[in-house]
């Protein structure tokens, strides 16, 4: 199934999601010089995967060979971002910073690159979300990348500190990158 199927079968709902984090990544790309090809298809392909069953993310990982550690065995859509990347990268679409960007997308990781960090803040503030600091967490991001990258950061750890549910040990080291930001600065 070509990478346009896989999109056409995704609901108005997630292909609405997809187009607004276009927007925000065509935004942060202007603001920062980013490749606004690589933007623009990183936010095409970031959720490709998204909609797959659980059943059906776990199967996908195990054929194209991504590690299933204990927090995506426990909750398998934090594969869709992994299973995304070697799909475009199987299609000869994008470059290692796209896929980077899309594999840890949900989680974050130290060392992401300005790509990486773009689509983790899209992904958060796209204008669909629904939270007080959305916006504002949007206009630091335009302002200074690395800064709203660890503000949305640490607003999606709040979140899921709030509902009780685990941080990826990802989550944890790119938290800690951005508290050593933070002290350097």
């Amino acid at each position: 199934m070509t990478l346009e199927e896989r999109f056409g079968q995704l609901s108005q709902y997630r292909r609405d999601h997809i187009a607004r984090v276009m927007d925000v990544m065509e935004a942060l790309a202007n603001a920062h010089g980013l490749a606004l090809e690589d933007a623009c298809l990183a936010g095409w392909g970031h959720d490709l995967a998204r909609e797959l069953a659980r059943p059906d993310l776990k199967a996908q990982a195990q054929y194209l060979k991504i590690p299933i550690g204990l927090e995506e065995a426990a909750e398998p859509v934090l594969l869709h971002g992994p299973i995304a990347a070697q799909w475009l990268k199987r299609a000869g679409r994008g470059n290692e910073s796209v896929w980077t960007a899309i594999r840890f997308h949900t989680t974050a990781a130290a060392g992401l690159d300005s790509l990486g960090q773009a689509l983790f803040i899209a992904d958060g503030v796209e204008p669909g979300r629904q939270y007080p600091e959305r916006a504002a967490l949007f206009e630091l991001s335009l302002r200074d990348l690395k800064a709203g990258y660890c503000a949305v950061l640490d607003q999606t750890r709040r979140y899921l500190l709030w509902r009780a549910l685990p941080l990826h040990p990802d989550m944890h080291k790119a938290l800690a990158e951005c508290a050593d930001h933070v002290t350097a600065t």
